[in-house]
């Protein structure tokens, strides 16, 4: 798999840009504010219908314009999709070769695009709703009704807040207490699934970027291990009422990590944390290419500025011996050794406007 064109019109301060791309790397070199990143995001607005620094759109939109337009041509097993997006304020459109489709899930199918930036350090550092995304991202891709158990559980969380908020009935909140304890078990089973994939796979990683550390990660539910979630969701029924909101199930699923027997969280330095947040960003990739055959799409923000020169090029070679495609930005081409894949691209962007060198 790999993205062969990307056109992006009026995304940030890029007005229009068309480029023919290398099927191994890509690297973006031009000045802190040229529009590198804007790059980056285009390509996973594409992917995923939003930016990785930016979940709004319309700071996303070129000022004095209506909307942006990402298109490219990907590649799989030799047959060409083209894939359209077009996003304003109020609408987004979705076009996959020509014709309209309701669902981004649909576009990042074709594209599994993951990155590594500025803000990765949250994958550690932030609340349990990234590492939920994180390993919600993984299940998507190698599950195919993940999406469908992920979407009615939160459907019907959303019901069983609603019943607590407005001081429902005992019985309507024993129907949307059955409803939700079926599908959280079903969604905490594929959950743990993927984490037990991804585990070994995330421990061997970590021991090439952080060979002096003992790293553990272990999967929390959201709810008492040895308890079903029906009961826990019961057995919580007065705190419920009276916070007006569901406090057990996989909404509240996390990730423990501990670096050296201690939460990672609190007391890995800021270059550890980076550097465990890469180790989980090559076990994804490493997962997610094990299962569904296809290459992923890596971005990588400015890694010099996150990682010194030793673990960046570990985290390239990585790339490298996973088979990526990989987008890269940095302010000056010698801060990055292409040396190992085949075919590269060398880009000078400037002022949102992107030449080969």
């Amino acid at each position: 798999m790999a993205l062969q064109t990307l056109l992006v019109q009026n995304l940030r301060i890029i007005e229009q840009l068309d480029l023919s791309l290398a099927q191994d790397a890509n690297l973006f070199v031009g000045e802190n504010g040229a529009g590198k990143t804007s790059i980056l995001e285009a390509i996973d607005v594409l992917s995923r219908g939003r930016s990785f620094r930016e979940r709004r759109t319309s700071p996303l939109i070129k000022q004095q314009t209506d909307e942006l337009v990402v298109s490219g041509k990907v590649v799989v097993d030799g047959v060409s999709t083209h894939l359209g997006i077009q996003k304003s304020s109020k609408h987004t459109l979705l076009h996959c070769n020509q014709e309209k489709v309701a669902s981004i899930s649909n576009h990042a199918s074709y594209l599994p695009a993951l990155s590594m930036h500025p803000d990765s350090h949250q994958l550690i550092q932030g609340s349990g709703k990234y590492r939920r995304n994180y390993i919600d991202w993984s299940a998507f891709h190698v599950k195919h009704n993940f999406l469908m158990i992920w979407r009615d559980y939160n459907k019907c969380l959303r019901q069983r807040n609603s019943v607590l908020r407005n001081r429902g009935s005992e019985h309507e909140l024993n129907i949307w207490t059955a409803q939700l304890s079926e599908l959280g078990e079903d969604l905490n089973q594929s959950r743990k699934k993927i984490f037990n994939e991804i585990r070994p796979i995330f421990m061997k990683y970590s021991s090439i970027l952080l060979p002096e550390c003992k790293l553990e990660v272990n999967f929390h539910s959201g709810w008492q291990d040895d308890v079903a979630l029906e009961e826990a969701l019961n057995d919580m029924r007065e705190q419920e009422r009276m916070s007006k909101t569901t406090r057990s199930g996989p909404h509240r699923a996390d990730i423990k990590i501990l670096l050296n027997e201690q939460t990672a969280s609190a007391t890995a330095s800021r270059g550890q944390q980076k550097l465990i947040a890469a180790s989980m960003l090559l076990a994804q990739i490493d997962h997610i290419q094990q299962f569904n055959h296809r290459k992923c799409v890596v971005l990588l923000d400015d890694i010099r500025a996150e990682l010194d020169q030793q673990h960046a090029r570990a985290l390239i070679k990585a790339l490298q011996m996973l088979g990526c495609q990989v987008f890269i930005t940095a302010i000056e081409a010698e801060q990055i050794d292409l040396e190992g894949w085949e075919e590269t691209n060398v880009f000078h962007v400037k002022q949102g406007v992107c030449t080969p060198n």
